[in-house]
């Protein structure tokens, strides 16, 4: 059953990035959506796979426009899909919250960058991991938590000192 499903390009099994990924329909099948963001979300924890590990999940939402379907507001990470001008191009891109949650741990993320171009979005999140996994307080803390423990200049600066290759 496994090979099987496999063989049709699906997967059966997922990992601490994709466990978590939600994206609403994006500009593949919405109006609305200022970027292709199911593609984006594939893209992301493509390159996230095959970089780091995660030992919990975080929660990273990709939402189109205003509507806020993928509610990325409540993600871990949410991206907000907008569009960045870079030299003459207008390309697709996304704004970067961090820190949302819900029930229980509810809270809105916080803004921490804006005008980020769709293929700088991968590069960004993992800046903002590899600032988790390293300054988190222990093994056990969960990511809202870690967010919640830093203002925002200071997470921005935790995940700018990140470099990533």
């Amino acid at each position: 059953m496994k090979r099987e499903i496999e063989n049709i390009g699906f997967s059966w099994n997922s990992t601490a990035f994709r466990a978590g990924l939600v994206a609403c329909t994006g500009s593949a099948g919405c109006k609305y959506a200022a970027a292709d963001t199911k593609a984006h979300a594939l893209q992301i924890a493509d390159y996230l796979e095959a970089r780091m590990k995660l030992d919990q999940p975080v929660n990273i939402h990709l939402t189109g426009c205003h509507h806020s379907c993928a509610q990325h507001y409540i993600g871990d990470v949410g991206l907000i899909a907008t569009k960045v001008s870079v030299g003459d191009d207008l390309v697709e891109g996304y704004h970067v919250f961090v820190g949302g949650g819900f029930g229980a741990r509810q809270q809105i993320g916080r803004e921490m960058y804006r005008d980020v171009p769709a293929d700088q979005a991968a590069p960004t999140i993992e800046r903002i991991l590899r600032a988790y996994l390293e300054h988190r307080a222990d093994a056990g803390e969960a990511f809202g938590d870690f967010v919640k423990r830093h203002p925002a200049d200071q997470l921005r600066s935790l995940f700018d000192a990140q470099t990533v290759i």
